[in-house]
């Protein structure tokens, strides 16, 4: 009997310790009453947002990848995780292992035109069907990402 309560203890303490270390997920996010971190328009296309999460748990909302690769780039925020919607299956993805394709013609809130992919396999696809410049997540956080926005809106920064 002693065993056993032993053994259900160290399961139990195994499975709250395996919870509480889970990966870091997105948060949902209220389509047109959250707003951007970066620009501050409100989030109107859910498939387009993005979102940290800080070492101190508090989620940094974008209506683009390309306003949250802004914020990244001037503001160096200390992350715990970062998600972006894939382009194709509309599903949350990793930021950190994501592929992106820049190209005018791709629709996005402020006008920059990235769409996140979660393998290169599919942004190469893409690609191939509609132009535009590839990006590992290390080269886009390193482009003039300011280059990229089309002629749809404008930041106030």
């Amino acid at each position: 009997m002693k065993y056993r309560t032993i053994l259900l203890m160290a399961i139990l303490v195994i499975l709250l310790s395996a919870c509480s270390s889970s990966a870091t997920e997105p948060t949902e996010i209220k389509q047109n009453r959250d707003s951007c971190d970066n620009c501050n328009m409100s989030i109107a296309e859910l498939e387009s947002a993005a979102q940290l999460i800080l070492k101190s748990g508090e989620p940094i909302l974008f209506d683009d990848i390309g306003c949250m690769t802004q914020y990244i780039q001037t503001e160096n925020p200390e992350y715990d995780a970062a998600f972006v919607h894939d382009y194709l299956s509309r599903e949350w993805i990793s930021f950190e292992t994501s592929s992106f394709i820049q190209n005018g013609h791709i629709e996005s809130p402020m006008s920059y035109g990235i769409a996140a992919f979660e393998s290169l396999e599919k942004a190469e696809e893409f690609q191939k069907k509609n132009g535009g410049t590839a990006y590992s997540k290390d080269e886009i956080l390193k482009a003039d990402i300011k280059s990229f926005k089309g002629e749809g809106m404008k930041h106030s920064h």
